[in-house]
């Protein structure tokens, strides 16, 4: 099959996981794909209307396309466009990265694409509402990038990624109990340029145009209504009391801060690890009785690559893979030091084996890339 792989983006870690996931998945698995980034084409940021030209000029280039898959947004992409290209014959599928914290991105875009592909079921009624067609379906991982890679494992919990929010209240937490944690990423005073974790109503202010407009558009969705009372609730709690996350280094002999590693290392740091640290909650909503979670890539980045992987008890992931036998779960901060103290014990080396092997039997069996392309083509008459 022929795929155009769209995907504007300016460089960043955050946009460029496509390659190493979806993209050579799809190529292993025998496909052709053009994998086009329009900024990198301009060498610039741009618009949408110059995106979208270089978008339909690379299409009438080429010989033939049985597929159009994009994540685009309002900003990255015309909505005449994805017409045009259906006009030619294209199937056109949309993936929607940040339906729950940013649907406003999407909303005069998706009832054009022939299909939605979300990660989060409950965004499913917001998409109808637009009359946009739509696929539930999580993430998932490339088993030939994260695979399990004999490494020396240390009894300590790892954490990879930016140290903010919810992230670096575990962190935080578990520093205090004296647990051992190696973060992989920048200590929070290098993130913050001295401030220990950011105040979101200073970041706001820091950002203010773009702040005044994704405040009016919060008010359109209940998720995007939850992030907004968490950025304002942890804005007043901070005015009065320190969280436990400014004091992350209070105790800081506990943490080791390593350089994050690039795609094709994240499987042998999370073999290395005893236990990785997950973290589901969405933006500031972890202050909230009940926070907006949002299920990451990490969580099938971890078992693909055959590692010990503790997060929030989140109803859809214990449907994906078995608890205490695939994946280690919490409902809350008593219960994920538990868990923790209990499998970080030299003794229990034999049971973090066998959780490994059976993450990744489950990860393979059924959390490819592969298995989500191909409920696609059932869905648009796709051969892949």
């Amino acid at each position: 099959m022929n795929i155009i792989y769209y995907n504007a983006h300016p460089k960043g870690f955050v946009w460029e996981w496509h390659q190493p996931h979806t993209i050579s998945e799809l190529i292993s698995a025998g496909h052709q794909v053009e994998y086009l980034n329009p900024v990198s084409t301009l060498g610039r940021l741009g618009t949408a209307a110059e995106y979208s030209q270089i978008l339909l000029d690379k299409i009438k280039q080429r010989p033939l396309c049985d597929l159009f898959f994009a994540t685009a947004t309002y900003d990255t992409l015309l909505p005449e466009v994805v017409d045009e290209i259906k006009k030619l014959g294209i199937p056109t599928v949309n993936l929607s990265c940040d339906e729950l914290s940013h649907p406003f991105r999407v909303k005069k875009l998706a009832p054009h694409f022939d299909l939605n592909w979300i990660p989060n079921p409950e965004s499913a009624s917001l998409f109808e509402s637009w009359g946009a067609n739509w696929i539930a379906m999580p993430w998932a991982a490339n088993p030939n990038i994260f695979k399990p890679v004999k490494a020396k494992e240390k009894l300590t919990v790892g954490f990879i990624g930016t140290c903010y929010g919810a992230r670096a209240r575990n962190l935080a937490i578990l520093a205090r109990e004296q647990i051992p944690v190696d973060v992989y990423g920048k200590s929070p005073e290098k993130l913050y340029s001295g401030n220990k974790i950011n105040n979101p109503i200073l970041t706001a202010l820091d950002n203010f145009p773009e702040s005044i407009q994704r405040t009016i558009y919060s008010f359109s969705t209940p998720t995007t209504r939850r992030c907004l009372q968490g950025v304002l609730k942890r804005a007043l709690l901070e005015l009065f009391n320190p969280p436990i996350e400014k004091t992350i280094q209070n105790n800081a002999h506990c943490i080791n801060y390593l350089p994050s590693p690039p795609f094709e290392k994240l499987a042998e740091s999370f073999n290395r690890m005893a236990i990785s640290l997950g973290s589901i909650e969405l933006s500031s909503t972890y202050v909230l009785k009940n926070p907006v979670y949002f299920i990451r890539l990490r969580e099938f980045e971890v078992p693909m690559s055959g590692g010990v992987h503790l997060t929030y008890r989140h109803p859809k992931l214990i449907e994906y893979f078995k608890e205490d036998k695939e994946m280690l779960f919490y409902q809350d901060i008593e219960e994920m030091l538990d868990k923790i103290n209990f499998y970080l014990a030299p003794e229990r080396a034999h049971l973090r084996q066998t959780i490994r092997e059976n993450a990744r039997n489950r990860a393979l069996s059924e959390h490819t890339w592969m298995h989500r392309f191909k409920q696609i083509g059932t869905r648009l008459s796709l051969s892949f």
